[in-house]
């Protein structure tokens, strides 16, 4: 019989003979692990375009027959450290106007033409109407708000929001007394800097959320409202970190990945509040209607929300409108209705600072026909030519809003190209807008390029797509217009723009995010009187 000893020797003995037997097999399964991993994407895409019907698509870039154009995204923006927008844009100038892509296994087709969005937005209007499910923020949005909301809910909101603004005059005179009491007031706020450089950011988006909020609500913030100041230095950041054309919108993995290095939850808690606020807003206006006339609470776009969503609860109508949709339709307003237009009078202002000869020229129009102190209507700015000019090549050289997403809800056609259903089409407005074959000197700042021959009469340019097309076209557009055109006049009559003494700003390297922001700059405002 075997002693202990040698029983327990023979045990480890083969024990050991064992594991020297599996550490191959280990790391035979490993590698299988690894090529199954690396083949498996291989292997759906292949799956994928077995089955996916054979389509005439449009031209387009080289495309690797896994990834397509992913790898080449990934490298240019992160390697590069080319702004996507950029890298989509060259794709689309060596293209055409209408440019074929692919991610993995997401089709996308690129539009760098204002008159082609317009034939395929507005003549194939119901195929052209969607958001992309996939996108990154569609994902996170999804089902609120307008601007990235789909079906029935967008329907009835978008219906609501086009009323609400009809109701309150955007486009006629009955809006133009709102904004020029906040234009008067913005002027006195800037008259107290005394010419001293300041950054405009603060007291432009206060300016332009009074006038949001006041159509909302009916009531406007103080311009010291140390939140709302919070809101604006956040809203810029939150902005910019949402890279629509981005990997991240492509693959699940990189939408990860994108999170980690923007820091999620920084980002989070900057709608956590800025959502705070707007609830404390709601809650104020509901008290304040509890204990005010009705007469004194009516006349706001929320009374109406409210009696639209209660109305609803007593009939037992189904409906999407709920405090949670009033939430997030208002904090949609401020960004797509507030925060572009206060994008585009910073690039306004700018521009007046960067030009001087353009200043001079715009300040002489005005003084000429209407004088220093008269306020000329939205509706008499034919009478300002220059001035109309001037706001369009500011929408056109800075794009404030440099592109955006549609879906195609059905197989849809352009000319002898077909594009799949569930493909994803990006309206490129920043390509449209700077694209060398249809702008001559297209990156110099020439606002008579809108007036005709004589330079007396305003123009318009067919090239030209800043407020979207179709069913999803900007509801807002005549009131930020009109925003522009009141506040820009208003500062030109009251004030010389410059930059501080010695200090100059490359006006071609904004941020691109969800809007296309100005580099950080100060302004100065020194009073006509003065100099």
């Amino acid at each position: 019989m075997e002693t202990c000893a040698s029983l327990k020797v023979r045990v480890q003995s083969n024990a050991h003979s064992f594991l020297r037997l599996q550490q191959p097999c280990e790391m035979f399964n490993l590698v299988l692990i690894a090529v199954a991993i690396l083949l498996l994407p291989i292997a759906i895409n292949l799956m994928w375009r077995k089955q996916s019907k054979s389509y005439r698509l449009p031209p387009g870039p080289k495309r690797n027959p896994v990834f397509g154009n992913l790898l080449d995204l990934i490298h240019s923006s992160i390697v590069l450290k080319e702004a996507p927008f950029l890298k989509f844009s060259k794709w689309a100038f060596q293209y055409g106007p209408i440019c074929y892509l692919r991610f993995f296994r997401q089709r996308v087709v690129v539009i760098s033409d204002a008159r082609v969005a317009q034939q395929l937005c507005v003549g194939q209007s119901d195929k052209f109407s969607t958001r992309p499910p996939g996108l990154f923020l569609s994902r996170i949005l999804k089902g609120r708000g307008i601007v990235f909301n789909d079906g029935l809910s967008w329907k009835e909101h978008r219906n609501f929001v086009t009323h609400e603004f009809r109701k309150f005059g955007f486009g006629n005179q009955a809006i133009e007394q709102r904004i020029q009491i906040v234009v008067d007031e913005y002027l006195h706020e800037i008259s107290r800097t005394e010419g001293l450089a300041h950054d405009p950011h603060p007291n432009i988006a206060t300016a332009i959320y009074n006038v949001i909020w006041t159509t909302i609500s009916g009531e406007k913030f103080s311009w010291d409202d140390p939140f709302l100041r919070k809101i604006i230095a956040n809203l810029e950041t939150n902005l910019q970190a949402v890279e629509l054309t981005g990997p991240h919108n492509y693959v699940t993995i990189l939408s990860i990945w994108h999170l980690i290095r923007h820091n999620a939850f920084r980002l989070l808690m900057i709608v956590v509040k800025r959502l705070s606020y707007f609830k404390q807003l709601i809650c104020k206006f509901k008290n304040q209607r509890k204990e005010a006339p009705i007469s004194e609470v009516e006349d706001s776009m929320m009374y109406d929300y409210l009696v639209k969503m209660q109305g609803s609860k007593i009939s037992g109508e189904s409906t999407h409108f709920s405090e949670t949709q009033l939430l997030w339709l208002v904090s949609d307003l401020f960004i797509a209705g507030g925060e572009t237009t206060v994008t585009s009078l910073r690039w306004a202002l700018l521009c007046l600072a960067k030009f001087p000869k353009v200043q001079e020229r715009l300040r002489q129009e005005i003084v000429d026909t209407f004088g220093r102190d008269s306020t000329p209507t939205y509706s008499q700015r034919s009478q300002l030519p220059y001035m109309e000019a001037f706001i369009q090549e500011t929408l056109r050289f800075n794009c404030s809003v440099p592109g955006m997403w549609r879906n195609t809800a059905q197989d849809a056609t352009y000319e002898n190209y077909e594009i799949p259903k569930d493909t994803w089409v990006l309206l490129h407005f920043w390509a449209m807008s700077n694209n060398k074959s249809l702008w001559e000197d297209v990156r110099e700042f020439k606002p008579e390029r809108f007036l005709n021959d004589d330079g007396g009469t305003f123009k318009k340019n067919e090239n030209f797509l800043a407020f979207s097309a179709g069913k999803r076209q900007c509801p807002g557009e005549s009131l930020a217009r009109t925003e522009l055109f009141l506040f820009t006049l208003g500062i030109l009559q009251k004030f010389k723009v410059t930059l501080p003494d010695g200090q100059d700003v490359d006006i071609h390297s904004g941020q691109f995010g969800v809007t296309y922001t100005p580099p950080h700059h100060d302004i100065r405002f020194i009073p006509i009187d003065t100099v």
